[in-house]
């Protein structure tokens, strides 16, 4: 049995092909993102606790969280480029006025926690998982 030039062309044009499809498969498998929680503790005294969670795709709406309880979300994040950014607003009553932090920042976050878990006081938030923990943040300022 002989092989025809264009026959080996073919050949060697669709090896390469057959390759790339199956490495990229094995890629796309191997990519599968891993899911992030991220947990809100209220640690306010006698407070509930308002949160508004968003990224540029998702808004949580407004959520209540009474004393001593949590209110938690998930995702998956960017595996590719590792962008993912959450930001909260926090509000409560007696004075509390209207607080943000990017609870979760990839450039941050991406090898510290995959469980986030943070407690919200008045001072500000303590995240109190993951690599290093606690480690407390003032508020982000009002811009």
């Amino acid at each position: 049995m002989t092989l025809s030039s264009s026959s080996l062309s073919k050949i060697v044009v669709t090896i390469p092909m057959i390759m790339l499809i199956l490495v990229s498969f094995n890629l796309k498998v191997a990519a599968i993102p891993w899911t992030i929680r991220v947990t809100m503790n209220n640690k306010l005294n006698n407070m509930q606790l308002g949160i508004e969670c968003k990224d540029k795709h998702w808004d949580s709406g407004f959520k209540v969280v009474p004393v001593g309880q949590s209110w938690s979300f998930y995702f998956h994040p960017n595996p590719f480029w590792f962008t993912s950014l959450f930001f909260c607003t926090f509000s409560w009553y007696e004075g509390g006025g209207v607080h943000h932090f990017d609870i979760y920042d990839a450039k941050r976050d991406v090898n510290v926690c995959k469980e986030c878990i943070w407690d919200i006081s008045k001072t500000g938030p303590c995240r109190v998982s993951g690599f290093a923990a606690p480690i407390c943040y003032p508020w982000k300022s009002s811009i």
